[in-house]
């Protein structure tokens, strides 16, 4: 479920020019043209699901230890299910992603 509400709020904000998203399976798995697409960005934004964290892993794994990062569960206390079309609070993690990429934007033009 997470999993999925990330990605829609990522591809929400996505423009490819500005703000960008790569595969998060292709960083632990090493994959060059990905690992390279996710460098070519000075800031990094994580986005989790669960205090798992696979996001922000995915990131380490790639060498990419400098990042803001989100996570569902602790940040926006939305509980845990398998419901995949659950949209419960998918306003507010965009809007919090939104802010963050602005502090991102923001320190870029510093």
């Amino acid at each position: 479920m997470f999993g999925v509400m990330t990605n829609k709020v990522a591809l929400r904000l996505v423009d490819n020019e500005t703000i960008n998203m790569v595969c998060p399976l292709g960083l632990p798995l090493g994959i060059k043209s990905i690992i390279d697409m996710a460098n070519k960005n000075d800031k990094h934004l994580a986005l989790n699901g669960c205090p798992i964290k696979c996001g922000s892993k995915a990131l380490d794994a790639a060498g990419i230890n400098e990042y803001a990062e989100i996570t569902l569960t602790t940040d926006f206390d939305i509980p845990k299910n398998k419901n995949f079309k659950d949209e419960t609070n998918i306003n507010n993690v965009e809007e919090k992603v939104k802010g963050i990429i602005d502090q991102f934007l923001l320190a870029q033009r510093g």
